[in-house]
């Protein structure tokens, strides 16, 4: 049997490749690296099975698999049903047969359940795939804080409630070391910058980190739910979750889920200084969770850890303080042509415009529908 593997080759939020860290786990092996935004695109010239825990959706082109080959696992499954090409992919006739010879699905939250079963599709409450995580048992906790994608106010707050030393991180990747930044509109180049390997890398990196922390400050779920995986105590700030009811539901009894104002006012909820072990509610589906995946593949791997980390850390650094450059140089051009040509094309269509209204123009007009009769 052969194994698939979901990889993200155009998305800069490692949260993606920790849930597929997450999968990994239970493969004995990677076959095939399968691009998420191309799964309808992929063949295989033999039979494998994947695990098709991600968030949906992008493109709605890329939904459903379509190779006669692929064997799937529909668990821990998020439908972001706000973009409307979510329930157009999901509720195809080609989805439904797909999701009902395959099902059924597991659910990552209640309102992606609930969004299936009202559309007569079989589902069921899974949890997320990253709540399985194991890290290495020889590591142990060392006396430091972590603080991922949380505001200025909450890193001040922090700082001065402790001597610890503090972590402050993002789960996206660093695009710009001296560079400007791209304007919104170009700012998808920069998700090219980074290999697949790269961002699985930094993924366990950033595992790791949270593995050894004494605590951590998040409002990312894929910092969250890892952590309850870890034993590492955490904390979620929501003052900016983009969809963060949905995103969130089902999990928010199983965290503080308060906002920075709250833990001001309460903050001995979460000291710092000695964080309050998490709650152990989401225990019975990371069993449940492992079971599943165990017997869908026939295997479990030890850890999560994949990576030589003296080896593919020095060529990781070295792109960072290279490559990454160079790569900066080439997509900051890009966007400076591509604005070259919009102004061409912007002055060419004013030149138009002058034209159409002159009198010259309008004069003209006669001889010009006799020339094109």
């Amino acid at each position: 049997m052969k194994y698939g593997l979901i990889c993200y080759n155009y998305l800069e939020n490692v949260g993606n490749e920790i849930q597929s860290i997450a999968a990994r786990r239970f493969l004995p092996e990677v076959d095939y690296y399968v691009d998420f935004n191309n799964l309808s695109e992929f063949r295989a010239d033999e039979e494998f099975k994947m695990i098709m825990n991600a968030w949906y959706l992008h493109d709605k082109k890329s939904w459903p698999p379509v190779d006669e080959n692929i064997n799937p696992l529909l668990i821990a499954m998020h439908l972001n049903t706000n973009n409307q090409n979510t329930p157009e992919a999901f509720l195809s006739d080609e989805s439904r047969d797909f999701l009902t010879k395959y099902g059924p699905v597991g659910a990552r939250d209640p309102l992606t359940q609930e969004f299936l079963k009202s559309n007569g599709i079989d589902s069921y409450f899974s949890g997320c795939l990253t709540l399985t995580l194991k890290g290495n048992p020889d590591v142990e906790k060392e006396d430091y804080i972590v603080l991922v994608d949380v505001s200025d106010d909450v890193v001040s707050f922090v700082r001065s409630k402790t001597d610890k030393q503090i972590y402050v991180v993002s789960q996206g990747l660093p695009t710009d070391l001296n560079k400007r930044k791209l304007t919104k509109k170009y700012h998808f180049l920069e998700d090219r910058i980074y290999t697949s390997r790269e961002k699985f890398f930094y993924g366990e990196c950033l595992l790791n980190l949270y593995q050894r922390a004494s605590c951590v400050i998040t409002k990312r779920l894929h910092v969250a739910l890892p952590c309850l995986a870890l034993e590492t105590p955490v904390l979620l700030i929501n003052d900016d979750i983009i969809n963060g009811e949905i995103r969130f539901s089902g999990f928010k009894e199983w965290f503080d889920f308060i906002t920075l104002d709250e833990y001001k006012a309460n903050y001995n909820i979460f000291d710092v200084n000695n964080p309050p072990e998490n709650r152990k509610d989401y225990l019975k589906y990371r069993k449940n969770l492992i079971s599943t995946v165990k017997d869908f593949t026939g295997h479990e791997n030890p850890s999560f850890n994949t990576f030589d980390y003296n080896e593919f850390s020095t060529l990781f650094l070295s792109k960072l303080n290279n490559y990454l450059n160079e790569t900066n140089r080439y997509v900051f051009t890009l966007e400076d042509r591509i604005s070259e040509l919009e102004s061409q094309i912007q002055a060419q269509n004013e030149l138009i415009n002058q034209m159409e209204n002159s009198n010259s123009w309008k004069l003209t007009k006669p001889l010009r529908n006799i020339r094109n009769r």
